[in-house]
């Protein structure tokens, strides 16, 4: 059996990291970091100005050594507080220098990532629901959580200060040469080993680094599984079997993690051990000048001069662990930039035309006209993605290679002011019809109108705007009640709010809460009743006052008393309105001026309730169906 992490995080994540540094990515990248390009500029040049400080400081350290030490007379003095008061204003000029830096990247790291964040979320309103059928949640997630944060780390410290540990390890280098060359020629000796160390711990690294992605997206996907089914869980019994498949999760994320941790672990002393190497040639070399060589120019090695050098020892090496932790940030930055990018890039099915027309009120009617419709795409399959379709996956249903037609060449008209009811079968296509005359999808043939008019010639907003859905499933927000019914329209005033609660009869219950309109709801309205939340979106819609009001098995899960409550708003509310209903319970569809009977994707009969019962057809049929039910129960 294969590990749970590539069960659960594999198919929903990229294996791969990608390269180093990719050009087309930098590219893209580059975008969110240029309108800030001014800034960046000046971090670098505070970032040169840092290491010039910080070399200079151990020049006027071997200086003061050399020549006020070990006594100081007292004409020295003087000259002596004006070197060391030189050295104060090096070491706070380079504080300042650091503090303007870290502030300046920061602040250019965070605007690049909330612009990237808000495309990221425009990005995601913008894509069909056929993306978010087949893209689990927790792969969302991580993209605007850990991925976006791998770039922070890159836009807000890993370019500057990748400037920083070359320029000061350049500045070193050069410092070196002017002292003595053939010192640092014995220092260059120690990069061999700086090499082999460096290229194995970054093979490691990455192996490492590549596992803790995967374990990471398994883990979120899980958990978002399981929060989303919390109910599921416990009505099942089932909360043995997720803490333990989430503890295997979690114990392989663990292990990754350790594995990084120690690799540092030992790159990291193998560093210092080659510093130290690079400390005894030094000193090595010291007691042979000391012995009788004379130093450069003829000059001995004084205590300033090892002073000096110990320090750029010290300091040389720093850099070169540091870049080597950089080479993993730019790893991680453009194996994440990639995914993100991947998100952005996806295509967007739901266009809006170039010059869209503007959405008049609803004055002639709402057509379907002879459309055929699938959830399933056929055409572009790879041969990847046909092995799963076969299959059976989640991602194409059960296709087995052919077509799958929810709507088959349907076509009803619903004019202004009517009442129309589409019932049947589960899977018949009453719910489809919803989501075509809402474009959340788009027709393979045949055309959707609003207005004698395509609905794809429209803006989806403006389109959207002229209509209001109830669902059987309410999502309510966190937040207050007026803010759920509202839905941050600000144009719909606190008074208007109230007038809708009362219009659906939902005002009696509210004003029963501790802070009525302003209580707060938990998620998804926790502490709220089927019905109440039900009640909330009915006066959403007519908040919204649409011209089309559509209910979707919005009376399904409530009970007999909530539901002569909301009949009698429905009829408040059907009231010279164009009004769509999807319903099973026949009962609250009666007086609906036309009863559509689904079948198969197609339309089976048609007429009044009246006139649908007279019939020995499929709505009858359905009704003494339900009938039978409600005199058993």
């Amino acid at each position: 059996m294969s590990a749970p992490w590539k069960g659960a995080g594999a198919q929903y994540e990229e294996s791969e990291l990608g390269k180093v540094f990719d050009g087309r990515l930098a590219r893209r990248l580059w975008a969110y970091m240029r309108p800030h390009a001014r800034w960046i500029v000046v971090a670098i040049g505070l970032a040169c100005g840092a290491a010039a400080l910080r070399i200079a400081g151990p020049w006027i350290a071997r200086y003061i050594i050399d020549h006020f030490l070990p006594t100081v007379t007292s004409e020295k003095r003087h000259a002596l507080n004006l070197v060391c008061l030189l050295y104060v204003l090096v070491v706070l000029g380079n504080l300042g220098v650091q503090v303007a830096m870290g502030y300046i990247t920061a602040r250019v790291g965070q605007s690049a990532i909330y612009e990237l964040r808000r495309d990221i979320l425009e990005k995601l309103h913008r894509l069909p629901l056929r993306f978010f059928d087949r893209t689990p949640s927790g792969r969302l997630l991580t993209r605007t959580t850990s991925d976006v944060s791998v770039l922070y780390e890159m836009f807000g410290q890993g370019v500057v200060d990748i400037f920083t540990d070359v320029i000061l390890l350049l500045g070193i280098l050069l410092a070196w040469l002017f002292f003595d060359w053939r010192l640092a020629i014995l220092l260059f000796l120690t990069g061999p080993l700086l090499a082999i160390t460096s290229y194995n711990f970054r093979i490691k690294a990455r192996t490492a680094y590549r596992a803790v992605r995967l374990r990471v997206a398994a883990m979120n996907v899980y958990l978002s599984e399981v929060i989303n089914g919390m109910g599921t869980v416990q009505s099942f019994n089932r909360e043995s079997v997720c803490q333990k498949r989430y503890a295997q999760l979690n114990l392989e994320y663990s292990d990754a993690q350790f594995e990084t941790v120690r690799q540092y672990a030992r790159f990291f002393p193998l560093v210092d051990s080659i510093s130290f190497l690079a400390i005894v040639c030094v000193l090595a070399y010291g007691a042979w000048q000391v012995g009788g060589v004379r130093f450069h120019g003829g000059k001995p090695l004084t205590p300033g001069d090892f002073f000096l050098y110990f320090q750029y020892i010290n300091w040389f090496f720093m850099p070169i662990s540091s870049l080597a932790e950089r080479y993993n940030v730019f790893q991680a930055a453009m194996a994440s930039s990639e995914r993100i990018f991947h998100l952005l890039d996806e295509p967007e099915e739901m266009q809006d035309p170039p010059a869209p027309l503007p959405v008049e009120s609803l004055k002639t009617s709402v057509e379907l006209r002879d459309v055929w419709f699938s959830y399933l795409k056929k055409e572009g399959v790879s041969a990847v993605e046909k092995k799963e379709q076969e299959a059976g996956s989640l991602l194409y249903g059960l296709a087995n290679g052919s077509e799958q037609w929810v709507l088959k060449g349907v076509s009803l008209r619903v004019k202004r002011g009517e009442t129309v009811a589409l019932v049947g079968a589960t899977g018949a296509g009453k719910s489809t019809v919803i989501n075509l005359v809402t474009r959340l999808y788009d027709v393979q043939k045949g055309a959707v109108l609003f207005n004698d008019r395509d609905v794809r010639q429209y803006a989806q907003d403006d389109l959207r705007r002229r209509m209001a859905v109830v669902l059987q499933d309410v999502f309510l927000f966190s937040g207050t009640i007026e803010d759920n019914i509202r839905l941050g329209n600000r144009e719909i005033t606190r008074e208007q709010v109230e007038r809708a609660a009362r219009h659906v009869n939902a005002h009696t219950f509210i004003e029963q809460l501790p802070k009525g309109y302003d209580n707060e709801v938990l998620e998804r309205g926790a502490t709220l009743s089927t019905g109440q939340k039900q009640l909330l979106a009915f006066a959403r819609a007519v908040a919204f006052d649409p011209d089309l009001l559509i209910l979707d098995e919005a009376t399904a899960n409530i009970d007999t008393e909530t539901e002569a409550l909301i009949q009698d708003a429905l009829a408040k509310i059907m009231h010279e309105r164009t009004c769509i209903i999807v319903a099973h319970r026949l009962s609250t569809i009666q007086n609906a001026d036309r009863i559509l009977v689904f079948s198969h994707g197609t339309i089976h009969e048609e007429g009044t309730h009246q006139d649908l019962l007279q019939r020995d057809g499929l709505y009858r049929k359905l009704y003494e169906l339900q009938y039978a039910n409600l005199e058993k129960s």
